[in-house]
């Protein structure tokens, strides 16, 4: 049996090298009502980030807390907001920390009184509570869900598609965008390059939800039922006979002809090949950082016969589980390891002589080959494989400058 160490609590290893993104909802004002203290990771990540201008705070005092005055401070605080910004938002998200699982707001109530008082203007509330967070319905998730909540039922469907439940857009090298256009479909719409808050209500109108990571599964669900979009999970694959699987599914979906993808097997193939020559026998361990279904990567990637070595998965969000049933059950040589740190990784017979997929686990062993990816960001399709197969030869010819790697731009992008 594979070796397993686990444990409840996870962190990721703070990367300097890839930029941090906040998920909002055009021509919006965030509100965050909490107190000082709960704020600070946010007003951090708004600097650094440039965008400081698109969030305020409403901190919540002893006193506000146990008289319930946070609540009407709330519509004062909109209304101080509309006179000094501009231009004026479209809508306001309001954020709750964890200490509204303490006071429970009135969510409906609240809505209700300040689209009463602000008409024409929109208004949704996000919860950051992660001490609090659902097992089965994780932070992601709900902030995907909730980010979508403005949209607005309309029964004219256009011939285009929303992709949710990512980050980063998709490398424009896919040849998903040529399949997708050759099927007439050449709008694809993102949350987060959205420009206006008309673009974001247009999201209402596409015909497809196609849902590229587990956060936007939720998200999917409730579109569905409330704006009649139809959706399909479609999670980043390195699997050649499962990419095929997928454009095979999406174009019944769609009502169209898949395509016939040899070229693109037979050249994904040929990448696959080279890049097991330039690696030889150098171990992989494979990183739940580096993509949202690590077991389904390593099992890839020993079916191309690369000598995986262990899969780090703290981080997994368990999409992959029959994946990593058969791991155990046919290469029960692959470690598997459930904890963070140092302490996780010691005693399994990994070091630095190593090709590491992902961050955590690279800078944990000081890795000596590094391929910097996160979430499977940008992969996708035929070409999502041979952008990894290249990104794992580059990695195999050098050697990592941990002294430097944080001040390098994020590869994976």
């Amino acid at each position: 049996m594979s070796k397993r160490v686990q444990n409840n609590l996870l962190y990721y290893i703070p990367n300097r090298s890839r930029s941090k993104t906040i998920l909002r909802i055009p021509e919006s004002h965030s509100l965050h009502i909490c107190p000082t203290a709960c704020g600070r990771r946010n007003a951090i990540r708004a600097l650094q980030n440039g965008e400081k201008e698109f969030l305020s705070f409403l901190y919540i005092g002893e006193e506000d807390a146990v008289s319930g005055q946070y609540v009407e401070n709330i519509g004062d605080a909109v209304e101080e907001l509309l006179e000094v910004l501009e231009p004026v938002p479209k809508a306001f998200v309001l954020y709750f920390n964890c200490i509204d699982d303490f006071l429970g707001t009135d969510e409906k109530a609240l809505l209700r009184e300040l689209k009463s008082r602000f008409p024409g203007l929109y208004f949704t509330v996000c919860h950051i509570n992660p001490v609090a967070a659902d097992e089965k319905i994780s932070q992601g998730m709900r902030k995907h869900n909730q980010m979508y909540g403005l949209l607005e039922y309309t029964e004219q469907k256009e011939n285009s598609l929303n992709f949710i439940g990512h980050y980063v857009s998709l490398d424009p090298e896919s040849e998903l965008f040529t399949v997708l256009k050759e099927w007439g479909i050449v709008t694809i719409r993102e949350l987060f390059t959205c420009e206006t808050f008309a673009d974001y209500q247009k999201m209402a109108s596409s015909r497809l939800n196609l849902v590229l990571m587990p956060m936007g599964q939720v998200a999917a669900q409730n579109m569905a039922a409330k704006l009649d979009i139809p959706y399909y999970d479609n999670p980043v694959s390195y699997d050649l006979k499962e990419v095929l699987q997928h454009y095979q599914d999406l174009a019944g979906l769609l009502g169209k002809s898949c395509p016939d993808f040899g070229g693109e097997i037979r050249q994904t193939l040929l990448d696959i090949i080279v890049t097991r020559e330039m690696v030889g026998d150098i171990p992989i361990v494979v990183d739940s950082s580096a993509s949202m279904r690590p077991f389904a990567l390593a099992k890839a990637l020993l079916g191309y016969g690369f000598q995986v070595k262990a899969v780090f998965a703290p981080h997994s969000p368990r999409e992959d589980a029959e994946e990593g049933q058969w791991l155990a059950d046919h290469h029960p040589q692959v470690t598997v390891i459930n904890r963070e740190g140092v302490k996780a990784v010691a005693g399994y017979g990994l070091d630095r002589e190593c090709l590491a997929i992902g961050y955590d686990c690279a800078f944990l062993l000081k890795a000596r080959h590094f391929v910097n990816m996160f979430n499977d960001e940008s992969f996708y399709g035929f070409h999502g494989i041979r952008k990894l197969m290249g990104l794992m030869g580059k990695a195999a010819a050098r050697s990592a400058d941990w002294e430097h790697l944080n001040e390098k731009k994020d590869e994976g992008k």
